[in-house]
This record gives C-alpha cells, sequence and structure tokens, in this order.
C-alpha cells in the first residue's frame, strides 16, 4: 500500500516538473555577421535574433588588442531582435560578447566571432 501511494506520489511529481523541464532558456537564435563568418566588408551594425523576449544588457565587439565602439545601450522592453551601430569598423577579427536576461529571470552569456577580410574570395 505504501509502495502504491509513493508511486502515484512520484508519478504525480513528475508530471507537474516536465513543463519547468521543457522550458528552455533563452538562446542567441541568429546574428548578423553569423558566427565564425568572413566577410569582405566592415558591418555598419550587428543583428542579434534570440528565441524570445530578452532584456540585452551587454554588448561588447572586441578586436584582438581593443574595444570597438558601438550605439548599444541597455534597453527597459524585453524585445527578441536587436540592432546595434557598429561605427569606424575596419578589417580585421572581432568577437561579440553578449549577456542578457531572459523571461525566466536568468541572465545567459556567450560569444561569437567575424572576420572582416576586404581580401576574402567570395563565394
Amino acid at each position: 500500500m505504501k509502495l502504491t501511494r509513493l508511486t502515484k506520489t512520484l508519478a504525480w511529481m513528475l508530471v507537474c516538473a516536465l513543463p519547468m523541464l521543457s522550458h528552455g532558456h533563452t538562446a542567441l537564435k541568429e546574428s548578423t555577421p553569423g558566427d565564425g563568418v568572413t566577410i569582405t566588408a566592415a558591418p555598419g551594425h550587428i543583428d542579434l535574433v534570440f528565441n524570445g523576449p530578452v532584456r540585452l544588457v551587454k554588448l561588447d565587439l572586441k578586436a584582438p588588442d581593443h574595444e570597438m565602439p558601438t550605439t548599444f545601450a541597455v534597453q527597459a522592453d524585453a524585445i527578441a531582435t536587436y540592432r546595434v551601430e557598429t561605427p569606424n569598423m575596419h578589417p580585421g577579427q572581432f568577437t561579440v560578447e553578449w549577456a542578457a536576461i531572459g523571461a525566466d529571470g536568468h541572465t545567459v552569456t556567450n560569444t561569437f566571432s567575424f572576420t572582416v577580410d576586404p581580401n576574402a574570395a567570395t563565394e
């Protein structure tokens, strides 16, 4: 009798926990420029597309030996798509470091990199 009650209790707890387990964290779905790509012209902006509304709280654009200027500013509202202007870009290797707070309240951080090479072959 006690084993049956325990089994039913555990089954009920699992059923209640499944929605929380299936709710994923914030993720970057797409970026322009994309991660690992080489482009021939310096971008005028960086686009970030997330899998749901987030508050982007950090975006740093870094070259190997210095940080590049951007127009990034923390916004009050959560949105899924961000465009950040990148004035004065030049050829080189760049890493974008970002942090976002998702609807679940968790902060997620990640990076992606791209290269600007005017002499790269176009496909």
